[in-house]
């Protein structure tokens, strides 16, 4: 599984950062592409320097630059691709386009065995190479950037603040990220196998829960009191037609919603003393 070059492009966004760094432990070499440029967050430059590995390059550029690009690829000549979802982008459907004209470059001299994308909004895709696009719900971790409802829940407790835009009813899908990243540590086990999947694949989602179960586990690990007089609708569950990816590489993620919340609460503590001490 080692001695193979897994390009990572949004390698400064959530799930980019931890798949590199879950990669870099299997004995990847690993290169990042940064394309978030001025509109990356104060997180993202520190997921960057968290990254720091012998095994691990950042090439500080966007995809629109081609010469970087093609020279980036053609002196690392990258086995598998990983396309990240970046909230900054504008155009996510933009950057996969070009992303496909490199790659069909590139394999012109160099076979590629995977390309993966997550979450992209496409609803049919005629793919002429291997593209794998994964979906995701509601994945939460450490080294979030508070955006997705459970860090946004984390935050509204710890500052005694009531969760706005949310109904106490609404169910969501929680998947933890480290059971993200095995489940695409084991997809590209399974490509290494011989086997090349293409087409859409659903991560399925490990919990079920509503949003006033979610602030009550919350308050209960901070030891604060949520406030979860949320107004009340009409609950529904989202479903997915999408084939779920747990049957082709024999996993599927399993971390509860509170065993995953003890440990982003415990990170979001240090890391919030460690801002508090003023540490960059």
């Amino acid at each position: 599984m080692v001695d193979q070059t897994v390009l990572i492009v949004g390698v400064a966004s959530f799930q980019g950062f931890h798949l590199a760094r879950r990669l870099l432990q299997e004995g990847f070499d690993v290169v990042g592409i940064d394309d978030e440029g001025r509109h990356k967050t104060r997180i993202a430059k520190q997921r960057l320097y968290v990254l720091t590995h012998p095994q691990f390059q950042l090439i500080r550029t966007t995809l629109a630059n081609k010469t970087v690009m093609r020279s980036m690829l053609n002196r690392h000549d990258p086995h598998h691709i990983i396309l990240c979802s970046t909230r900054t982008v504008d155009d996510p459907l933009e950057r996969y386009e070009l992303m496909k004209r490199y790659i069909a470059l590139h394999t012109k001299r160099v076979p590629l065995k995977s390309f993966i994308t997550f979450d992209l909004p496409i609803q049919e895709v005629n793919e002429e190479g291997p593209a794998i696009h994964l979906f995701t719900e509601d994945v939460f971790g450490p080294w979030d950037d508070a955006t997705t409802l459970v860090s946004k829940a984390i935050v509204a407790v710890d500052r005694g603040v009531r969760l706005s835009g949310y109904y106490a009813t609404d169910i969501i899908n929680v998947s933890y990220i480290d059971d993200v990243v095995e489940s695409v540590v084991r997809l590209l086990r399974l490509v290494q196998t011989g086997l090349s999947p293409v087409g859409y694949f659903q991560i399925p989602a490990s919990d079920y829960v509503n949003v006033q179960t979610l602030l009550s586990d919350v308050g209960h690990i901070l030891n604060k009191s949520a406030k979860t007089s949320l107004p009340m609708r009409a609950s529904v569950l989202r479903q997915s037609d999408t084939p779920t990816l747990d049957t082709l590489i024999g996993f599927s993620p399993s971390t509860s919603l509170f065993e995953g919340l003890e440990q982003v609460v415990d990170w979001y503590i240090s890391y919030k003393n460690m801002m508090k001490e003023g540490i960059k």
